[in-house]
């Protein structure tokens, strides 16, 4: 009866020790499951120089495991480059970008997957304004495009212009300034404007349509500003028109009693009574028939004989 006592002691201590012993207890730190992924992929899928990267982690196994991240350009490492969002400071158009995401729990590391790489596209230029000066244009004017455009890759732009006369697109015109050979008073005139980083093109801008407007004649003669009396003061008026439109000369405000102007050759003409002295302001006028005009105004002193 001892001998069984005492063996059925050994037993229930054998049985203690077996189930309080560390390699029974239930899982160790080293006992969890591996964590997993199945895939990772990089966002933007295009990217340009400007966009941060960012990654897109699909089919985790694992009770909320850590990962560790390794970016790549150019398949080299970038050091120092271990969070889930990469600058676009970091690389440069037609660089290849992938990642290595490794997943971590509890001190476990699982398999170590990579992304399908991403390349890293160039960015067209884009074009915010482009208008035509000068406004308004005379059929004198020499016609430019002023452009405003911007390259995110911070690239030098280039220009081709499609200058466009009434709707017909003027041949061998591609420069930003049109000559003033190439349009006529009433000619609508607009450009499409290309822009381009020498590598890709950016989306086409048309201007506003301008109307070429009809040109002021211009006065280029200067009066004589002083005559002695018991003369004839004769000032004979040259003007030019850009237009080539007939010209009528006339006086624009008050003229002395006796003075006279020629309509078609502008040639003025006063005989000055004897005796007659003082200052007497005179303004003229000359106009094209189609609303343009200019004036000339001067002092016109007689002095004593």
């Amino acid at each position: 009866m001892i001998y069984r006592k005492y063996f059925f002691i050994e037993i229930v201590i054998f049985f203690l020790v077996v189930w309080l012993s560390p390699s029974c207890k239930g899982k160790t730190e080293n006992s969890y499951p591996s964590p997993a992924i199945l895939s990772v992929r990089i966002t933007p899928e295009n990217p340009k120089t400007t966009h941060d990267l960012n990654v897109i982690i699909e089919g985790v196994e694992g009770s909320n495991p850590t990962f560790k991240y390794c970016w790549k350009r150019n398949e080299k490492e970038i050091f120092g480059e271990t969070f889930k969002t990469l600058s676009h400071l970091n690389f440069s158009k037609h660089d290849t970008i992938s990642v290595v995401v490794t997943p971590l729990q509890e001190g476990v590391v699982g398999k170590s997957v990579e992304s399908d790489p991403v390349v890293v596209i160039n960015t067209e230029p884009i074009i915010s304004s482009v208008i035509i000066k000068p406004q308004p244009s005379y059929t004198n004017s020499q016609l430019e495009v002023v452009v405003r455009a911007s390259d995110e890759d911070d690239e030098c732009i280039v220009y081709s212009c499609q200058w466009i006369r009434n709707d017909r697109k003027i041949d061998n015109e591609s420069s930003n300034i049109l000559s003033s050979s190439r349009f006529e008073r009433g000619d609508s005139i607009k450009c499409r404007v290309i822009p381009s980083d020498r590598e890709v093109e950016g989306k086409v801008f048309t201007t506003e349509t301008i109307i070429i407007a009809n040109s002021p004649p211009i006065i280029t003669s200067q009066p004589p500003s002083e005559i002695v009396s018991d003369s004839l003061f004769i000032y004979e008026i040259a003007a030019d028109d850009p237009d080539q439109d007939i010209i009528v000369f006339s006086f624009l405000s008050s003229f002395p009693e006796g003075m006279t102007i020629d309509p078609a050759t502008g040639i003025i003409e006063w005989k000055i009574p004897k005796g007659l002295t003082g200052d007497y302001p005179i303004e003229i006028m000359v106009s094209d028939g189609y609303g343009g005009r200019c004036s000339q105004g001067f002092n016109l002193s007689i002095g004593e004989s």
